[in-house]
């Protein structure tokens, strides 16, 4: 099992930390009871892709990193696996074309037309990878 997140910088809120967190947690057991090691794919951000790597690290996950090369929102978490830094949309696509589930996890309760998370959730529906959406909810 290959799960891939993506979401807002401003990090996961109560309600989508403890939904991530127990999907996660679901889909390492189902891949273990398939005999594999999950592996979770991110894209080395501050915010939700460290929250969630840090997550995923506890549950036993590979961590594979997919780096920016831009180091003003890198969140310096790393993994197991590194790859070599990309653009933000090459990085966001090279994710999505990794994993077998994307995880997103917005800032906002509604689709938004711009920002890197629903580029990044938008690109995965085009290539027909399975989606969870986690919304923040009311504040």
């Amino acid at each position: 099992m290959r799960v891939g997140i993506t979401g807002t910088r401003e990090g996961m809120n109560h309600l989508q930390r403890a939904e991530v967190r127990q999907v996660l947690h679901d889909l390492s057991r189902e891949a273990e009871c398939e005999g594999a090691v999950p592996h979770f794919h991110h894209g080395d951000c501050r915010g939700v892709d460290v929250q969630a790597a840090e997550m995923a690290r506890e549950l036993g996950y590979v961590i594979v990193c997919h780096p920016p090369k831009s180091d003003e929102e890198q969140g310096h978490f790393g993994g197991d696996v590194v790859h070599r830094p990309k653009g933000y949309l090459e990085r966001d696509r090279a994710i999505v074309d990794s994993v077998d589930v994307l995880l997103v996890v917005p800032l906002q309760n509604t689709w938004q037309s711009t920002g890197g998370t629903w580029y990044t959730h938008d690109y995965a529906e085009r290539r027909g990878v399975p989606i969870s959406i986690f919304y923040p909810g009311e504040s």
